[in-house]
């Protein structure tokens, strides 16, 4: 009984299809990897941004307390000063204000420099929040996407799976265990397409006694790769 070359090509084209959709759903769930680790990612950053700008926030307050106690420290000085007993007292007190003075200027530089400063975090800290909504959008987006893509191909699988069931049991009963064996073990490639001259899986050159029994039709397995070949429909033993 000669082969089925038609029969073998389907077998091939749905095992490749089953491939394609394995992959395809493999595929969905990385998509859905990378788009949680970079919401990860914006989530971190904006706790990093609303934690500087916090610490800069408490630090630029202590100084305003800090510039609000000297101040108070100078005005009382200031009362001091007019009821010193002495002229040397009197100068004591003069240079301490002026110095103290000199103190708070230098603060108030640096307080307003933070203030710059947490001008700039608060910009941040919206762009990172901003950022980080935009990500958990992506994420809600793609996580939906790949939820109906893997429900379709989920069903198409079933689908392909169940023809493919049914084409199977068309090969004869002392060819079906070795069949078996091969997709168990080489998925698609179990089967090969051949020109007649090399394998299409392994391009192993085909000797003249395979290219004989593939004209006969007669079950030929690639001495390279182990495959079962076939010839195609265009060609004249193939159909």
């Amino acid at each position: 009984m000669s082969l089925d070359y038609a029969l073998l090509r389907t077998l091939h084209r749905m095992l490749r299809q089953l491939t394609d959709i394995g992959e395809r759903m493999e595929n969905g769930p990385r998509k859905v990897r990378v788009v949680t680790m970079n919401e990860a990612n914006f989530a971190e950053s904006l706790e990093v941004s609303k934690h500087a700008l916090l610490e800069l926030r408490k630090a630029s307050n202590a100084k305003q307390m800090q510039l609000s106690e000297r101040e108070a420290k100078i005005e009382d000085m200031k009362v001091k000063l007019n009821a010193c007993d002495s002229n040397k007292e009197f100068q004591l007190l003069k240079d301490r204000v002026a110095a103290d003075l000199q103190a708070n200027s230098v603060l108030q530089d640096e307080i307003l420099e933070q203030l710059e400063k947490i001008d700039v975090l608060t910009d941040e800290v919206e762009t990172a929040r901003k950022n980080h909504e935009k990500s958990q959008n992506e994420s809600r987006r793609i996580r939906d996407e790949v939820d109906l893509e893997l429900k379709a191909l989920d069903a198409e699988k079933t689908r392909i799976s169940q023809e493919l069931a049914e084409k199977e049991k068309l090969i004869s009963a002392d060819l079906i265990v070795q069949y078996r064996r091969l997709v168990a073990g080489k998925g698609e490639n179990a089967l090969g397409l051949t020109d007649s001259e090399t394998c299409g899986n392994c391009n192993q050159t085909l000797t003249a006694q395979t290219v004989s029994d593939l004209m006969m039709q007669k079950p030929v397995f690639c001495k390279g790769c182990g495959c079962w070949m076939y010839l195609a429909d265009k060609h004249a033993a193939g159909s």
